[in-house]
């Protein structure tokens, strides 16, 4: 696919494959294993170089697993199903540390706090229906119920990592677990399909339901609505300077210019070469490249600020369901709707 003689090319790494449409991939905080899931209830953890499967868990759920987030010490991996239940693994082993109901029949949301609260440690936030449940690091509980009102559309941890985010279809709720004080709450007028904060924290991003993207200034309040999306925006990313966010929404890709006043009034950056819609982005944590994967199996990566902005693209024998970069930015992991994982690596 890649017939632009300027594109560099991607070489294949390995590739492995599940039994069904993957809907989790996750890389270890080292970088040295990645964790795959389908909607089956497979959960795989693999060898990021090799390509050797080092667990292959065959039922983690039985109705489908939904979500993974890897412990921020890389020993212990959390996954969520369809089964109302959510499990911590240890990665070594292979075996269950503790396994809890949710509080709903699916289980779609999993997001470890990057830094430490108290004597908790690193806090475990588990969305199920309109419920967060927090749990700790050996899988115990660690507070009362969270209960919302709509059904929980997102969870993360944001600014110092202490702080909770949590987005139902109407409203996102910040609330930092350390401090004292009331959460705040940012009310969406119109029903919320994911959020993404800069990290910075100035910048509160949502996809919504009509094919548009607000936006919050967190620091004053002001807000700002761009519509026009051909589809549903379900893929908002950050680059790590917080000045540029990329979106989906379509076949093309959206960059939006955040700093100053941000994107009030200005045109984005328009990346074509998709030719079905976005199902998949992703910024390098340490860099400034973007991947970009579609519904027809192709993927790209991108350098959107550069005069040539496409570097490099490929395909996969599905449609891309996730990409990731590695945390240093050397590889990119695929996962496709027929159950396959690829490791790629642009040359």
């Amino acid at each position: 696919m890649n017939s632009n003689p300027k594109l560099r090319p991607i070489a294949f790494k390995w590739h492995s494959k599940l039994n069904d449409f993957m809907t989790g991939l996750a890389w270890s905080p080292e970088g040295d294993r990645i964790a795959v899931a389908s909607v089956s209830g497979q959960v795989a953890i693999y060898d990021a170089v090799e390509g050797r499967t080092i667990h292959l868990f065959e039922k983690a759920h039985e109705d489908g697993c939904d979500a993974l987030a890897w412990r921020p010490d890389g020993k212990a991996l959390a996954t969520a199903g369809r089964d109302g239940m959510w499990k911590l693994w240890d990665a070594e082993t292979g075996k269950v540390l503790a396994e809890h109901e949710a509080g709903a029949l699916w289980t779609e949301h999993l997001a470890w706090s990057s830094r430490p609260l108290g004597d908790q440690g690193h806090l475990l936030a588990v969305g199920a229906g309109n419920k967060v449940t927090l749990w700790n690091e050996a899988g115990e509980s660690a507070d009362e119920t969270i209960k919302f009102t709509k059904t929980v559309a997102d969870v993360g941890w944001i600014l110092n990592g202490t702080t909770l985010a949590v987005a139902t279809s109407s409203e996102v709720v910040v609330d930092d677990l350390i401090a004292d004080g009331e959460a705040r709450r940012f009310v969406a007028k119109d029903p919320i399909l994911k959020m993404s904060f800069s990290p910075s924290g100035k910048w509160l991003m949502t996809g919504n339901q009509d094919c548009s993207v607000h936006v919050w200034n967190t620091d004053n309040g002001a807000e700002m609505h761009m519509r026009g999306y051909a589809a549903k925006v379900r893929q908002l990313v950050w680059h790590r300077g917080s000045r540029w966010l990329a979106a989906g929404g379509g076949p093309a890709i959206s960059v939006w210019d955040c700093s100053g006043r941000g994107p009030e009034g200005r045109t984005p950056t328009i990346l074509e070469w998709h030719i079905d819609q976005i199902s998949a982005l992703h910024y390098q944590p340490e860099g400034d490249w973007l991947a970009s994967g579609a519904r027809d199996g192709s993927i790209a990566v991108w350098s959107p600020t550069q005069r040539q902005a496409q570097i490099s693209g490929a395909k996969i024998s599905s449609g891309v369901t996730q990409v990731a970069w590695s945390p240093n930015g050397k590889l990119l992991a695929a996962t496709g709707e027929d159950g396959e994982v690829q490791m790629l690596a642009v040359e």
